[in-house]
């Protein structure tokens, strides 16, 4: 497998770039929209703070929407708004909008879902203390769920890693696509699993920061 390797080092490096490219751009897009966007989902559908049955399902049906659709046939039917944004539906920056959109519609009923399981003892403390609704979510509510949201953004870039294996079929390429390619179309089965094994190294990796990073926010947090 290590000889392997080094034959198609060059070609692996390069599929390893267009993974991380197509991923970091929808992480980065997904946490500017997510955050906020799970925010408001919890704030729409709570007494104290700015209820709105009607809003609140508008945007969840949304959500439930674009989950609900196999990403595959998701990736198809957003060929003709890539066309439109970008001028083509071909390469890896048409893969922004899929893997962002499916991204926003996973961690965002993370964020959600870790507001609603906050201790009530909190929320309690906050009204009896007089804060505002921005107070509220600010200063009691967010600080809460800092561990929650680390966890659950490590799960949903590791669900998103492996979103990006089928973004070849648009030309994006990516770790999934040269496996399939040059690995199981060629019948070359070592250099499939060899790919396989870089997959599994990087979610272990991946993992690994996110409990990490957790646990030091913990000892930060018990100061």
């Amino acid at each position: 497998m290590i000889e392997t390797f080094i034959q198609n080092k060059d070609a692996i490096l390069k599929a390893f770039v267009e993974t991380n490219l197509m991923m970091i751009i929808s992480i980065v897009l997904s946490l500017i929209i997510s955050i906020p966007l799970g925010t408001l989902l919890y704030a729409l559908n709570r007494d104290f703070l700015i209820k709105n049955k009607v809003l609140y399902q508008i945007f969840s049906f949304l959500l439930n929407t674009l989950r609900s659709i196999p990403f595959l046939l998701f990736i198809f039917i957003l060929i003709p708004v890539n066309r439109a944004i970008w001028k083509t539906s071909y390469g890896v920056i048409s893969s922004i909008i899929p893997l962002t959109l499916v991204t926003v519609s996973i961690y965002t009923r993370f964020v959600e879902q870790a507001y609603i399981n906050i201790n009530q003892n909190i929320i309690d403390r906050a009204i009896s203390m007089g804060a505002n609704k921005f107070q509220i979510i600010r200063y009691f509510l967010f600080p809460s769920i800092t561990n929650d949201l680390v966890l659950s953004f490590t799960s949903t870039v590791i669900s998103i890693l492996s979103y990006s294996t089928v973004m070849g079929v648009i030309g994006a390429g990516g770790l999934g696509d040269y496996a399939f390619r040059y690995g199981y179309q060629e019948y070359n089965y070592q250099l499939m699993y060899l790919v396989i094994l870089i997959f599994i190294l990087y979610v272990f990796i991946i993992q690994s920061i996110g409990y990490f990073i957790a646990k030091k926010l913990n000892k930060f947090k018990g100061r």
